[in-house]
């Protein structure tokens, strides 16, 4: 079996919705790919080693479809407005890139977490040629508050609106509000504090006029 291949079996399966987040096992998996569970072990160390190679396929899949929006002109509101969209467009696969409960700890000592350190800066350097200009502060700030719309909405916990679409609409729309104000509280945008008033200096005493009588 070649382990590229079947990362990538996996991800396509699972990015277009015919393999779901209850199929992410050993069993299910080998299944799919007509092998023995012997063969994650073998190749990927565990399941867990397996699972994070699907996930990067799935962030690198993610932020390819940022650049995409970038190179065609999109603003940070656009770029916020796509990662809410690759979520809804993907749900099982967000759920494993953002949701599932890695032991990173463990695979950074078997030495699976090799391309992991390099996405964040990727990102920080999309936000920053869109319009960031402190990308390092607003890219924890954006992640969170766009993984938890798409999240809550996905959920059905959002309570944006009412119905699914109206849902998903709103979401978007509070992705794009968010991004704005990234950008609106930018420490290049921000007009310059007002001067303290000057103090006002105390006029001169008239001196008494002398009586000339």
């Amino acid at each position: 079996m070649d382990p590229d291949a079947a990362v990538e079996r996996v991800f396509r399966e699972l990015s277009s919705g015919r393999l779901g987040r209850d199929a992410l096992t050993a069993r299910a998996i080998t299944a799919l790919l007509g092998q023995s569970t012997m063969v994650l072990y073998h190749h990927f160390g565990s399941l867990e080693g397996f699972l994070i190679r699907v996930d990067g396929l799935g962030w690198k899949a993610l932020l390819a479809t940022l650049e995409r929006h970038e190179r065609r002109g999109a603003g940070l509101p656009d770029l916020a407005e796509a990662y809410v969209a690759f979520a809804f467009a993907h749900p099982d696969l967000y759920w494993l890139m953002a949701e599932h409960r890695f032991d990173r700890e463990a695979l950074a000592r078997q030495g699976r977490l090799r391309l992991a350190a390099s996405l964040p800066a990727a990102f920080q350097a999309v936000l920053a040629r869109v319009g960031s200009r402190a990308p390092e502060r607003d890219a924890p700030i954006l992640l969170a508050g766009l993984h938890g719309l798409a999240a809550l909405t996905l959920s059905g916990r959002a309570g944006l609106a009412t119905g699914r679409g109206a849902a998903r609409e709103a979401a978007i729309a509070a992705a794009r509000d968010l991004a704005t104000m990234l950008v609106e509280r930018s420490p290049a945008s921000k007009p310059a504090p007002p001067s303290p008033p000057r103090a006002r200096a105390p006029r001169p005493r008239r001196r008494a006029r002398l009586d000339s009588r």
